[in-house]
C-alpha cells in the first residue's frame, strides 16, 4: 500500500513540475524575440523601433497574464479567517485530547484537521506555481532589460538620432516598469506562502498529537479510566460538572445549527440541491416502473424500492452529508444520522420479514441513544450509565431473539445455513460481548466498553442503512438498464439479469468495503489496521538476491487477475455487440476474441511484472533459458502454440466447424493456446493437439458453406424401368423440404449388380446438423415410392450346384452323358 501510494505521489509530483513547466513555456512563449537567451551584443539603431513594438507587445501580455489572480485574492481574503479557526481549534483540540477522549472523538478530531490540513496544502501549491511563474517572468524581463541597458549605452555613444534615443529610454523605462510590478506581486505571494507554510506547519503538528493520542488510547484500552459506576466519588463528580457540560454541548449544538443554516460554505444549498435532483430521479422511476407493470413487462423486484421516492433520495443525501469528506459541522452530521433513520426505516420495512422489525427497531433506538452519549463527550456517570443501559437492552434483544429462535423459518431473508449453524453462534457471541461492554463500562474501564458495545451497535445499524442503500443502487441500476440509451445495446438486451448479478456482486463487495472502513473508522482503530496493513505489505520475502515484498506479489496477482477480467468484459462486448452489427461470422470472430484475450493477457502480465519490480534485463536472460528449454524438452508444446496463432490467424479451421482428422469426426468446440477440443456426434470431447490441424490432412465439410450432399444407394428389380426409376427418385428428393431445389437432385444409373441394377439418388441440403435424420427420411420415402410404382427391392439371389454321387444318393442313372452334372438351382435369400 505504502508502494502504491508513493507511486501517486511521484505521479503527482511529475505532473506538478510539467504543469510549472508549461507555465514557463506559457511565460516564455510570448518573449523570444524581445528577450533572447544569451545576446551577443546591444540591438543594433535600425532595429530599434521594430523591437520595441514587439517589447510592448510581450509586456502587454506580461500585464494581462500577471493581473490580480482571483483565487489568490480570495485566499488574501480568508487567509485572517483561517488563522483564527485554526487558533480556535488548536485549543480546543488540546483541551478535548487532555480530557482523554474516546477513540471516536480522537477519530472526528483528526478528519476534522486532515481536511484543515488539506485545503491549506491546496492553497500553499497555488501560490507556489504563481510564484514560480512570477520568477520566471521577472528573469526574462531582466535579462531583457539588460539588452536595452546596452543598447542604450550603444546608441549614446553612436550619437543616434535623438528620436532613437527616447525610444530606446522610453522602452526600458516600460521594462523596469513591469520588472517592479511583478516584483511586487511576487513579494506579496511569497509573503502569502510564509503565512500558510506557517498554519500548515501548525496542522502538522496537530496532527501529530492526535496520532500519539489514538496510540495511546489504544494502548490503555484494558487500564480503569474511572471508578465503578456505584461510586459516589463519580456521582459527586458528575453533580458537580454535569450542567456546565450540558449547557455547552447545548450552546455548541446551537452554533453549528446555525453555521450550517447561514453558512452556504458548510454545504447545505448543495445538498438540498442534490435532495431534488435525487427527488425528480425517484419520482421519474417509480412513474417508469408503475407504466411496466401496467404494460405486463417483467422487472427485477428491486424497482419496488422506489415505491418509496422521497425516502430513498433522503436517504442518500443524509447520508452523504453525514459523511467525513461532508463540510458539515460534527454536530449536525450526528443530527442528519438520527433523521437519516427515518428513510431507512421505510425502506426496509417492506424487503424485511416482519418477524425481524423488532430487532430493527430496538438497534436503531440504542444507537440514536449512543449518538446522545457521543454527543455529551465522555461527561462522568452519564457515559457509563448510557453505556450500561445500551449494553442491557440489547443483551436482552438478543436474548429474545435467541429464545424464540426468530431467525428460523424466514424465507428469503437469511440463507438456510446461516440459520441453522452460524445465526445462533454469532448472536451468542455478540451477547456475551454486550455482556462484557456493560460489565466493563459499569467497572469504569470505559474505553473497554466504549469499544465493545457501540462497536457491535454501530456495526448492526450501519449494516442496515447500507442494506438499503445497496437496493436503492440496485433499482437505479435495473431503471437505468431499460431506459434509453441502454435498452439499445444488445448486450443490454440479451442479458440483462446477467449484468444485474455482476452488478449486485460488485455492490456487495463495495459494500463490504464501506462497512468495514467505516466501521473501523467509528472505533477508532482505522489508523491502526491501516498501519498493521502496510507492516505485513512490505515484509520482504528474501533469497540469496532475490527480494520481493507480500504488497509486490499481491500488486502482481491483482494485475494480472485485472487484465483477466478486462479481458472477458472485452470479449463479451465485442460478442454480444460489434459482431453481431459487423456480420462477423463465428469462425471469424472467435479468432478476433483469442486474439484480444491473448494480447490483454500478454499486456497484463508486462504490466504485472513492471509492479513486481522484476528488472527487465533478467527478463531477457530468463527468455535465454526460456528458449534453451524450448530446443530440449518443450518443442511439441510451442509447436502447438505456434499451429494455434496460425489456426486463428489463417483461420483453416472455424469454431463450429464439423472436420474429419484423424479418423476422427466432430464439431470444432474451442481453439486453446496448445490443443483444440473437437465434440464427436457420440458425445466426447476429444482434445486434439493444434499440430495436427496443420501437418495432418484435415477434412473441413463447412469451411466455405454449410452445404451437405446426400449420397442414398438404391437396388431395384431387373424387371424396373431405369427411367421410371430415375424419375421416382428425383421426385421424392423434390418432396422433402429440406432438399434444395438448386442445385437440382439427380438420381443415376450406376450398374447391374447380382440380382438388382443399382441406382444413387444425389441430393444437396443446407441443414448440415441434421443431414443423417434427413437421409434417413428419403430413404423412407423412397421405399415407399418404389413399391407404389410397382417395382420391389430383389433378395440376393444365389446358385448352388450338387454333385451326385454314392455319397449323396443320387443315381448313377440321373448323370447326363459324359459325366456332366446335373445343376438343381437352389433360390433362396
Amino acid at each position: 500500500m505504502a508502494k502504491v501510494l508513493h507511486a501517486i505521489g511521484l505521479a503527482g509530483i511529475f505532473f506538478l513540475t510539467v504543469a510549472v513547466g508549461d507555465a514557463r513555456g506559457q511565460t516564455q512563449a510570448p518573449l523570444p524575440h524581445a528577450a533572447p537567451a544569451a545576446p551577443a551584443a546591444a540591438i543594433p539603431a535600425a532595429e530599434v523601433i521594430a523591437k520595441s513594438s514587439e517589447v510592448a507587445s510581450v509586456l502587454g501580455t506580461v500585464a494581462e497574464k500577471f493581473t490580480p489572480s482571483a483565487e489568490i485574492e480570495k485566499i488574501e481574503r480568508t487567509l485572517p479567517e483561517i488563522t483564527r479557526q485554526i487558533d480556535l481549534d488548536f485549543t480546543d483540540t488540546s483541551v478535548t485530547l487532555g480530557e482523554q477522549p474516546p477513540l471516536t472523538t480522537i477519530q472526528s478530531e483528526q478528519t476534522r484537521w486532515q481536511q484543515r490540513h488539506l485545503q491549506v496544502s491546496s492553497w500553499l501549491t497555488v501560490l507556489t506555481q504563481r510564484a514560480v511563474e512570477l520568477r520566471a517572468a521577472y528573469d526574462t524581463l531582466s535579462r531583457s532589460a539588460g539588452i536595452w541597458a546596452q543598447t542604450r549605452d550603444a546608441v549614446q555613444a553612436e550619437q543616434a538620432p535623438h528620436a532613437i534615443v527616447q525610444q530606446v529610454l522610453s522602452t526600458l523605462e516600460a521594462i523596469q516598469a513591469a520588472q517592479a510590478q511583478l516584483k511586487s506581486r511576487e513579494d506579496a505571494v511569497l509573503g502569502l506562502q510564509g503565512s500558510l507554510a506557517a498554519e500548515l506547519s501548525r496542522c502538522d503538528e496537530m496532527l501529530a498529537q492526535i496520532t500519539r493520542a489514538q496510540k495511546s488510547a489504544v494502548a490503555g484500552m484494558l487500564s480503569r479510566e474511572n471508578p465503578p459506576i456505584w461510586s459516589s466519588e463519580l456521582w459527586a463528580r458528575a453533580r458537580a460538572t454535569l450542567p456546565d457540560r450540558l449547557s455547552s454541548i447545548a450552546r455548541g449544538f446551537w452554533t453549528n445549527i446555525r453555521e450550517y443554516l447561514t453558512d452556504p460554505a458548510r454545504g447545505l444549498p448543495v445538498h438540498a440541491a442534490l435532495f431534488l435532483a435525487l427527488a425528480l430521479a425517484t419520482v421519474a422511476a417509480r412513474r417508469k416502473k408503475r407504466q411496466w407493470a401496467a404494460s405486463g413487462i417483467g422487472v427485477s423486484a428491486v424497482v419496488n424500492v422506489f415505491d418509496r421516492p422521497y425516502s430513498a433520495a433522503l436517504m442518500l443525501v443524509l447520508w452523504g452529508a453525514s459523511a467525513a469528506f461532508s463540510p458539515a459541522p460534527d454536530r449536525v452530521k450526528d443530527l442528519l444520522i438520527a433523521v437519516a433513520f427515518v428513510p431507512v426505516i421505510r425502506l426496509v420495512r417492506p424487503m424485511v420479514d416482519p418477524r425481524v422489525l423488532s430487532m430493527i427497531f430496538t438497534g436503531v433506538l440504542l444507537y440514536m441513544v449512543d449518538l446522545v452519549r457521543r454527543a455529551l463527550g465522555g461527561a462522568p456517570l452519564v457515559e457509563q450509565a448510557l453505556l450500561v443501559l445500551e449494553s442491557a437492552v440489547a443483551f436482552a434483544a438478543l436474548g429474545w431473539v435467541l429464545q424464540h429462535d426468530r431467525l428460523r423459518n424466514i424465507p428469503g431473508q437469511v440463507p438456510a445455513i446461516l440459520r441453522a449453524r452460524f445465526g445462533p453462534a454469532l448472536l451468542k457471541l455478540l451477547a456475551a460481548g454486550l455482556a462484557m461492554g456493560g460489565l466493563a463500562a459499569g467497572l469504569g474501564f470505559t474505553r473497554l466498553a466504549r469499544l465493545i458495545t457501540p462497536a457491535v451497535l454501530n456495526g448492526g445499524v450501519l449494516a442496515l442503512v447500507l442494506f438499503a442503500a445497496a437496493r436503492v443502487a440496485r433499482g437505479s441500476l435495473a431503471i437505468a438498464l431499460r431506459t434509453w440509451p441502454l435498452d439499445r445495446l444488445q448486450m443490454v438486451r440479451n442479458h440483462c439479469d446477467l449484468l444485474e448479478s455482476w452488478a449486485q456482486r460488485l455492490f456487495f463487495w463495495a459494500a463490504t468495503f464501506i462497512w468495514a472502513r467505516r466501521f473501523l473508522e467509528y472505533i477508532g482503530l482505522l489508523d491502526p489496521v491501516v498501519e498493521l496493513g502496510n507492516a505485513i505489505l512490505e515484509t520482504r520475502l528474501e533469497r540469496g538476491s532475490i527480494s520481493i515484498s507480500i504488497e509486490d506479489i499481491l500488486a502482481f496477482g491483482i494485475t494480472v487477475w485485472a487484465a483477466y477480467v478486462l479481458s472477458a468484459f472485452i470479449r463479451f462486448a465485442l460478442r454480444e455487440e460489434v459482431y453481431p452489427r459487423r456480420g462477423v461470422v463465428r469462425g471469424m470472430s472467435y479468432a478476433y476474441s483469442r486474439l484480444v484475450h491473448y494480447v490483454i493477457l500478454a499486456f497484463g502480465f508486462l504490466v504485472g511484472l513492471g509492479v513486481l519490480g522484476l528488472d527487465l534485463s533478467k527478463v531477457s536472460v530468463l527468455a535465454g533459458a526460456f528458449g534453451v528449454g524450448i530446443g530440449f524438452g518443450l518443442q511439441d508444446v510451442v509447436n502447438n502454440f505456434v499451429c494455434g496463432l496460425i489456426l486463428l490467424f489463417e483461420r483453416p479451421v472455424h469454431v463450429s466447424d464439423i472436420v474429419e482428422v484423424g479418423g476422427l469426426q466432430g464439431e470444432v468446440r474451442r481453439i486453446g493456446i496448445r490443443a483444440s477440443t473437437v465434440r464427436t456426434y457420440q458425445g466426447a470431447d476429444i482434445i486434439v493437439p493444434n499440430s495436427q490441424f496443420i501437418t495432418a490432412n484435415v477434412t473441413n465439410w463447412t469451411l466455405s458453406d454449410q452445404l451437405r450432399r446426400i449420397d442414398l444407394p438404391v437396388g431395384v428389380n431387373y424387371g424396373a424401368a431405369p427411367q421410371q426409376v430415375i424419375k421416382v427418385l428425383e421426385t421424392v428428393a423434390l418432396a422433402n423440404e429440406r432438399i434444395l431445389k438448386e442445385p437440382p437432385p439427380r438420381g443415376l444409373f450406376m450398374g447391374y449388380g447380382d440380382s438388382s441394377i443399382n441406382f444413387e439418388l444425389r441430393a444437396w441440403t443446407d441443414h448440415f446438423d441434421n443431414w443423417g435424420l434427413i437421409r434417413s427420411e428419403l430413404a423412407a420415402a423412397v421405399y415407399d415410392a418404389v413399391y407404389a410404382a410397382g417395382m420391389s427391392f430383389p433378395f440376393p439371389q444365389r446358385e448352388v450346384r450338387v454333385l451326385g454321387g454314392p455319397e449323396t444318393g443320387v443315381p448313377e442313372t440321373s448323370q447326363p452323358k459324359g459325366g456332366a452334372e446335373t445343376l438343381q438351382p437352389i433360390r433362396g435369400k
